[in-house]
Order: structure tokens, then sequence, then C-alpha cells
């Protein structure tokens, strides 16, 4: 259970930062949805952008809350942390039955 609110203003959460992840589609949806999506870098569905927390992005995030998933981290992972946690490419063959 988190027991920080996720739209905080206190000097605890300012080093905090938003993962959003698009998780439908904007097309259909007003032209001030769809440019308040593209403002948080959200293009594509399943994109995932980091943003500080602050009062603009907690508004933003409030007009596209339908579409996107939102959760509280403590820093930006970096490009080799990223790699770690995804599984690796191809296969591997574990044994045989001849």
């Amino acid at each position: 259970m988190m027991n920080r609110r996720l739209f905080s203003s206190s000097t605890r959460a300012a080093a905090d930062f938003y993962k959003i992840t698009l998780k439908r589609s904007s097309i259909g949806l007003p032209q001030d949805i769809k440019a308040a999506a593209k403002t948080l870098g959200l293009v594509r569905l399943q994109q995932t952008s980091y943003k500080p927390v602050n009062a603009s992005n907690a508004g933003l995030i409030l007009k596209l809350k339908e579409i996107v998933q939102v959760q509280l981290v403590d820093h930006i992972p970096t490009a080799q942390e990223i790699a770690a946690t995804k599984p690796s490419k191809g296969y591997t063959i574990v044994g045989s039955k001849i």
C-alpha cells in the first residue's frame, strides 16, 4: 500500500518522479487531450516517460487519467538497469531427448 499521496506537494516527494505509461489510444479524443499526451512525451501505446513530481505534470496526468498508468518512482532507471530486467534474446537448449 502506498503511504504517499500521488499528487503530493511535500518537499520529500519533490525528489521523486512519475513513471507514466500510455495504456489506451488517444484516437478519437479531443485535441487538448492529444496535446497533453504529447506534452508528457507519450505518442505510442505502452510508451513510458519519466517526469518530475510537480503541479503542472500532475494537472496533465489528471487530464489523461483514463488512458495512462502512473507510478511513483525514486529515480529514472539507466539503460543498463532496463537491459538487466529484460530477458535474454533467442533461446537456450536445456536438454536433449536423443
